[in-house]
């Protein structure tokens, strides 16, 4: 079953951050505490997508990734914790669990590796620093936030959302 609705950039306006990047994290996070209220038995993942279409890291996607392990570091979100996770070509950390609705794993750095064929429903905001130019690529990636964790519609219609920023 697929999602009802994708919102972009919910409440954005309504965070106060340093930065554009820094205001698009601290809204997903402020949206995944949202959702976790109203349906605790789901950890909704946050997505982040790396900025460079290449399948090797760029110094852009160095520098974003730093970036973003940083800001969740100092929010408590970290490998050692088990809460970030990371899935590129050369890098993998804490997915063992991440399918589980009830992970501990709230945040998923990644480039291309889970546009295709990846399928974890509780995954409902993304944080999309790329320009996609692929089309079809876009609608893929996108995918990944668009199924519903238990295969049906909730009365709260924010939890029948995917959210991207």
């Amino acid at each position: 079953m697929i999602k009802k609705d994708t919102i972009i950039n919910a409440d954005l306006e309504n965070v106060s951050a340093e930065t554009s990047t820094n205001a698009i994290l601290e809204a997903c996070q402020k949206k995944q505490s949202e959702l976790k209220e109203l349906n605790p038995t789901i950890n909704p993942l946050i997505l982040v997508q790396l900025p460079n279409e290449k399948e090797t890291l760029s110094e852009l996607d160095k520098t974003t990734k730093d970036f973003v392990e940083k800001y969740f570091y100092e929010q408590g979100i970290t490998y050692e914790n088990g809460k970030l996770a990371v899935w590129l070509s050369n890098e993998k950390k804490n997915l063992d669990e991440i399918l589980n609705f009830d992970s501990q794993v709230e945040v998923l750095i990644f480039k291309q590796a889970i546009a295709l064929g990846w399928d974890c429903p509780r995954a409902s905001i993304m944080a999309m620093f790329r320009e996609n130019k692929s089309e079809s690529f876009q609608i893929q990636t996108v995918g990944r936030i668009l199924r519903m964790p238990e295969a049906k519609h909730y009365e709260n219609d924010k939890l029948n959302s995917a959210y991207i920023y």
